[in-house]
């Protein structure tokens, strides 16, 4: 019977599980390897071991290239330079300024200058500066590798499964967004609570996009990597048009939104059950019937407003918000159904997978 974890923390625990693991593997391999500084392996797996493969292996090439350029500089100067407190002073100085200006913007040298600091302070008085220097790259080199392999080995992560289960987390907080939204209170107290679950929900999709962006660094993922980015694209925009219906509902007085009837508040419920089924992996179908109905009602209630009969009795004022409520809705409706189309597609690939 194969091990599982339970849901609840089990990405925490496989993390922990990874980095155990390679902290053990570089500290064993790194004193039978006979390396000096021992330290600077484990520390390098420990940093570079991510909850994702692709965040592994940046965090492992951005550290190994950080090393070997700020080795190199670093070391070539305290090679070079007469020893003495004002020309290291000067030496170190000059090096750690430009390789920080070489690391602005630039990722995978940002740890070169400190790399190049602490081995210009630490060979500060020996004479085997390259060989130290070298050594580094080595013991950093190997923690990088420990690490990439703790990753692949320990509880190995099954990418397209792990891309569908946060985006049907997503889906479940959106869902829970909608369904509060036609009885939502419009005072300050209920727009701040509004305003934490929307942040939430923003944070929670700026991370996915980051699993997202990480996973084409995957071995294969580059197949798979535009219909990954399709289902992030997609939880973005069912986001915006939330937010987006939320602001209308406020602009809308409840005399305007009766404008529509009870169609709006309909649509919108009927939105929550189609993320509701999709966070659960549920047959989409019924859901999206529905909401496809609801939004017919809430069509057919907004061409009853040319009515001339009924124009007569549309205050302009109330008209406006109600309209921009409507477009909302409308962008929403047709946002969500392409975003069952791309979490359907996440749910073949991680059954494939």
């Amino acid at each position: 019977m194969p091990f599982s974890l339970p849901d609840r923390h089990a990405a925490d625990i496989r993390l922990a599980a990874k980095v155990a693991a390679a902290t053990g593997g570089a500290f064993v391999l790194a004193t039978v390897l006979g390396l000096p500084q021992g330290y600077w392996s484990v520390i390098s797996a420990l940093v570079v071991v991510q909850g994702s493969v692709g965040g592994t292996l940046a965090a492992a090439q951005e550290r190994a290239i950080g090393t070997v350029v700020g080795a190199a500089v670093g070391g070539l100067a305290a090679y070079l330079h007469p020893h003495s407190l004002l020309t290291t002073s000067v030496t170190l100085t000059m090096v750690t300024a430009a390789l920080a200006f070489a690391a602005a913007g630039r990722p995978s040298l940002k740890l070169a200058p400190v790399t190049a600091a602490i081995l210009l302070v630490a060979t500060a008085n020996q004479p085997n500066q390259l060989a130290i220097a070298a050594e580094r790259v080595l013991e950093v080199t190997l923690g990088c590798l420990v690490g990439v392999a703790a990753t692949f080995l320990v509880f190995p992560n099954r990418l397209d499964r792990e891309i569908a289960r946060e985006g049907r987390t997503i889906a479940a907080e959106l869902a829970a967004l909608l369904r509060g939204a036609p009885a939502r209170r419009r005072d300050p107290e209920a727009a701040h609570l509004l305003l934490g679950a929307q942040d939430s929900i923003r944070r929670k999709l700026a991370a996915f996009e980051k699993t997202v962006a990480d996973a084409r660094r995957a071995p294969g993922a580059r197949a798979a990597a535009e219909a990954r980015s399709a289902l992030s694209r997609a939880l973005w925009r069912v986001r915006n048009d939330a937010v987006a219906m939320e602001r209308a509902l406020s602009a809308a007085p409840d005399a305007a939104r009766q404008l529509v009837g009870p169609t709006a508040d309909a649509l919108i419920l009927a939105c929550a059950d189609l993320l509701d089924a999709l966070a659960t992996g549920d047959d989409p179908g019924p859901g999206r019937e529905e909401v496809a109905s609801r939004r017919a009602a809430l069509d057919e209630a907004v061409l009853h407003l040319g009515d001339e009969a009924e124009a007569e009795h549309v205050d302009v004022a109330d008209a406006v918000p109600t309209i921009g409520l409507v477009f909302a809705l409308r962008n929403l409706s047709g946002n969500l159904f392409d975003l069952a189309d791309r979490l359907g597609e996440a749910k073949d690939a991680a059954l494939a997978e």
